[in-house]
Formats: C-alpha cells, sequence, structure tokens
C-alpha cells in the first residue's frame, strides 16, 4: 500500500498553488526511470509467479495473438496463474478454443468475477474505453491486499509523438483511441477509483554509453520527452490515509 494523496482535502480549487506544488512534488518522486529494459520484460518481471488478471488480451484483431509477441502469451509463460478478459467475445472465443482461460468481460462494468489477484495488467486499454475511473475501480476490485494495478499507456508528450505531429501536420494515432493521460491525469483517476497513484515508471532500453548523455540532456528537458510509453503503477491506499 501507499500514500495517498487527495488535493480536495486541501482546497476546492483545481488550480489553488499550494495543492499544484504537493502534486508536483508527489509527481516528480514518483517518476521512476528504467534504461535496461523494455516495458514487456518489466511487466513479465512483475507478474512472474503471481497471480494475474490481464485485460485486453485480445489486442484488437486476430493478428495480434497469433504473433510470437503476443503480451498475453508472455504474462501467461511466467505467471503462477493467469486470467485474461476481453470485450471482443469473436477473439474471446478463438482464444477459449485454444485453452487460454480468457473471459468475455467488459472492464468498466460492475462485474465481480470472484477471484482476487496479486497484479491486474491493463496494457494499452485506458485511451480506447469511455469510462476511465470505472476500469480503475473493476481493477481495485480484484485485486489482493498488497496488489498492484499496472496500465500502459502512449506518452503524449514524447519525442516520437512530437516528430509524428510534425511530419503528418496532423496527430495521427491508433483510430480507436479516444484520450490521452498525463501523469496529473492518473492521480486523479486513482484518487476517483480509490487507488493511490504509486509509480509512473518511464522504460526504455538505452545503451549505457548513451545513459549520462541521458541524464545531461534530462537537466533541459523532462525524461518524459525520452519515453515512448507511460505505465502507471496503482495501489489500495494505506487505511489511515484513504
Amino acid at each position: 500500500m501507499t500514500d495517498f494523496l487527495d488535493w480536495t482535502r486541501l482546497t476546492d480549487d483545481p488550480n489553488d498553488r499550494e495543492a499544484k506544488r504537493l502534486v508536483r512534488h508527489r509527481l516528480i518522486a514518483a517518476r521512476q526511470v528504467h534504461m535496461d529494459m523494455d516495458l514487456t520484460r518489466f511487466v513479465l518481471d512483475a507478474a512472474t509467479g503471481k497471480r494475474v488478471l490481464d485485460v485486453g488480451v485480445a489486442e484488437h484483431a486476430a493478428r495480434y495473438i497469433r504473433d510470437p509477441g503476443w503480451r498475453h502469451g508472455k504474462i501467461r509463460a511466467v505467471a503462477a496463474r493467469c486470467v485474461g478478459i476481453d470485450i471482443l467475445e469473436p477473439l474471446v472465443r478463438e482464444l477459449q478454443a485454444q485453452g487460454f482461460e480468457v473471459h468475455h468481460i467488459d472492464a468498466t462494468s460492475e462485474a465481480d468475477m470472484g477471484e482476487r489477484f496479486d497484479l491486474v495488467f491493463i496494457g494499452d486499454v485506458i485511451e480506447h474505453v469511455d469510462n476511465a475511473v470505472a476500469l480503475l475501480r473493476f481493477a481495485r476490485r480484484h485485486l489482493e491486499p498488497g496488489g498492484r494495478v499496472l496500465v500502459s499507456t502512449p506518452n503524449p508528450f514524447s519525442r516520437k509523438f512530437y516528430r509524428r505531429f510534425r511530419r503528418e501536420g496532423v496527430v495521427m494515432v491508433n483510430l480507436d483511441h479516444v484520450a490521452w493521460f498525463s501523469q496529473t491525469m492518473a492521480l486523479e483517476l486513482g484518487r476517483r477509483a480509490g487507488l493511490a497513484l504509486h509509480a509512473c515508471h518511464l522504460i526504455k532500453p538505452i545503451a549505457r554509453w548513451k545513459q549520462p548523455l541521458k541524464h545531461l540532456a534530462w537537466r533541459f528537458v523532462p525524461p518524459e520527452y525520452t519515453f515512448p510509453d507511460l505505465l502507471f503503477e496503482f495501489r489500495v491506499p494505506r487505511p489511515e490515509a484513504a
């Protein structure tokens, strides 16, 4: 569990300078940079030997689940138990026929699967759903005490997206996306869902000889500029702080 920052206990003004100062310090403290692995490796390390609920396993289309790099297949291989859910019923049926333990469930619903997990992984789903708070409430509902929720999403402030915007003249991304998420938004979504934002992981393999140069560059631009994805880690807050 982790401490819970509820700015509404300080003020009813979301632009209050003191509240923003506290949030800024919390978000900087929550930033964790990983330059020795990719995002999938981080998730696999977190999932190893754990009971895992994987949300959004089908990844849009059948061609993704046939790819050797399919993330759910890799998580299933290292987890003690791995259950997947997805809203795309035809792909769920296809996976069930292949022996995967997956269920057709809307992860923004009030459904309760009747089982609790050490890790809930929501990989590149939150930017697709109508109700991100409901998605996090679903994840919280299925957590064991001491469990973690990992939510990956594209980083709209990265060099990758800035370069694409300059090249194409308009922001063109996955046509099913309905939202971007920043660290402050993640903090607020967590608060509304009863979860504390424990960390924001910036993950990307970077050659060792380049790492000192990156640290030097981060004196002038935020580290987020380097990383194309954000991985938010949520935990249930401490009882005295909730």
